[in-house]
């Protein structure tokens, strides 16, 4: 059995958002849940899923409906830009785990 995800409700609101965002790109393609689901290689439940903005859908779903839509050059540009991240490597220095003997470094 599956271990569900517990989310907060400021979590929950955006996978909702993110999900009604998919759904209008979609419907602005003139596409059905079929035909995007048939593209997509999944189910139409899956499409229905990810419209809902329900926490169990796989990440690589939603993937594959994002590229579908033409959205594949905007995922690598999601975290591109990362200013609290920044801001915390200057205020605290960046802190990695050290080098392991036995663990090849690439």
């Amino acid at each position: 059995m599956r271990a569900s995800t517990i989310l907060g409700l400021d979590e929950r609101e955006s996978l909702t958002r993110l999900g009604r965002t998919v759904r209008l790109a979609r419907l602005r393609r003139n596409l059905s849940q079929q035909e995007i689901a048939e593209r997509m290689g999944v189910s139409r439940a899956s499409v229905v899923a990810m419209e809902k903005g329900e926490p169990g859908v796989a990440l690589g779903i939603l993937v594959k409906g994002l590229t579908v839509l033409g959205y594949t050059e905007r995922l690598g540009e999601l975290l591109a830009s990362d200013p609290i991240g920044e801001e915390m490597d200057l205020a605290t220095g960046r802190k990695r785990a050290g080098a392991r003997d036995d663990v090849a470094d690439f």
